[in-house]
């Protein structure tokens, strides 16, 4: 049916009511819309807007919370950058560092008759010298002099790298 079928037809059922009738079905239908109105549309944005102000400092408080997990989060890479390993510690730290990563085998560390200390790689997985060379540059004692690195095939890498320790002053940058 149609939307005018059914008017004409609720209005054809209404004018067959006697005047009284008809108040009655007229105010019981308009408080029906009323009511209808309120529980659906005006109460639930009032008390959105009650509610607004407790909501945003929740919102304003877990912000703040993000974002001294940010602050930590910074502080702890700063303070990982920051780790100093005493000059005659360097090799046996790096080696270490090797053999976590699980490329010691591949790896040969020697230090330069100039005090550098270089590490050979042979055939070792690009992941593993990745993860090496971010372990290695968080140590502040050392800074990265030289690196030649080439892909032997997919995923694995043979070179070499050059690191110099801090009390050698070096002022230059990366190759």
């Amino acid at each position: 049916m149609k939307p005018n079928d059914l008017l004409n037809k609720a209005q054809a059922q209404l004018d067959q009511l006697n005047s009284r009738e008809r108040k009655l079905v007229t105010y019981g239908g308009a408080l029906a819309a009323v009511l209808i109105a309120w529980f659906v549309l005006i109460e639930p944005a009032l008390l959105t807007i009650q509610q607004g102000p407790a909501n945003q400092a929740a919102l304003v408080d877990k912000a703040g919370q993000v974002m001294r997990a940010a602050q930590d989060l910074e502080a702890l890479r700063g303070a990982r950058s920051r780790v100093v390993v005493p000059e005659s510690d360097l090799q046996a730290r790096l080696q270490q560092l090797l053999e976590e990563q699980g490329v010691s085998e591949q790896a040969t560390l020697v230090r330069t008759e100039e005090g550098d200390i270089r590490v050979e790689f042979n055939n070792v997985s690009a992941s593993g010298f990745l993860a090496w060379m971010a372990r290695a540059e968080a140590i502040s004692s050392i800074s990265l002099n030289l690196a030649e690195v080439e892909k032997v095939e997919a995923g694995v890498l043979k070179g070499y790298v050059t690191l110099l320790p801090a009390s050698q002053g070096n002022t230059g940058t990366p190759q």
